[in-house]
């Protein structure tokens, strides 16, 4: 009798192996060195002037519906466009739509916020993002429509965004991480002659999805995700933050307006869309 087990061949690692056949889980990878961050801030920006950086979603979204003007300059990270610089003459402040069309490595993510803020100098820092409503922490349950905006400060609030807005509390934390990294940077930076009351605030919209993971490396600038379906806040939330962000530089805000090219009502309900691809490469928001 044939017995198939004993005459089949023996599979290969029964007669040959070595290192390319094998899994080792204790072997360690060897780190890939990061490529050093040269970051270059383009046009005639002045210092000392209060510094706005709205970010991703929320950051898009609102300068759609806000009056920005003519770009002024922008902001590269190794030859990559990362945000886009704006300084209308309604306002004293720097405004910059940050990480737009394309999102930074976490790993140079510090270096960017140090950078941004070395080459401004700003008087005091405000940001807009998001925080994801599926997995933020509460004593009670929160329906998205209900959630509100958040604000996190390295100092005492102005009475209009504490009565406007509620604190991020802990346990939860900030998803992204850009947001996070100029915060930490601002509260860690020591008080100079200077720069004797640096401050800075960070306005957070609820946002239904929690945020995808930063990428490995920075690629080029990508425009194709405009025409991807994006969230929209309602006008009436996003006047409210349109005022916080100008209150907290201590202006006066002009009102925000449901973009032309938006699908979404004035009520006070937030709806997705589907986006279209703005015309004009961008120059003008």
């Amino acid at each position: 009798d044939v017995d198939p087990l004993a005459d089949s061949a023996p599979p290969r690692y029964a007669i040959e192996s070595d290192e390319e056949d094998e899994y080792n889980p204790l072997q360690k990878l060897s780190p890939k060195t990061s490529s050093p961050l040269e970051m270059k801030v383009v046009g005639d920006l002045s210092s000392n002037r209060p510094l706005i950086v709205v970010s991703g979603n929320a950051g898009q979204y609102w300068a759609k519906g806000s009056s920005l003007g003519e770009q002024t300059g922008a902001v590269y990270v190794n030859d990559t466009q990362v945000g886009l610089v704006f300084t209308p003459s309604r306002s004293k402040s720097t405004i910059i739509v940050s990480e737009t069309f394309a999102r930074l490595p976490v790993v140079n993510m510090h270096s960017y916020a140090e950078k941004l803020v070395e080459h401004l100098k700003p008087s005091s820092i405000v940001l807009l993002d998001t925080y994801p409503t599926p997995i933020y922490v509460t004593s009670q349950p929160i329906a998205l429509q209900d959630a509100p905006i958040r604000y996190l400060s390295t100092h005492q609030v102005d009475h209009t965004i504490s009565s406007l807005a509620e604190r991020f509390s802990p346990p939860n934390f900030v998803h992204s991480t850009t947001s996070a990294a100029l915060m930490t940077y601002v509260a860690s930076t020591p008080q100079t002659t200077s720069r004797p009351d640096f401050k800075a605030t960070l306005l957070l919209l609820p946002f239904p999805r929690i945020p995808t993971p930063a990428p490995k490396i920075l690629g080029r600038s990508d425009f194709s995700h405009l025409t991807e379906v994006e969230y929209q806040w309602s006008e009436v939330m996003m006047n409210i933050i349109q005022k916080l962000l100008f209150v907290a530089v201590g202006e006066n805000p002009d009102a925000w307006h449901t973009p032309l090219n938006s699908s979404s009502s004035k009520s006070s309900v937030n709806v997705f869309v589907k986006a279209q691809v703005p015309i004009d490469d961008g120059m003008y928001i």
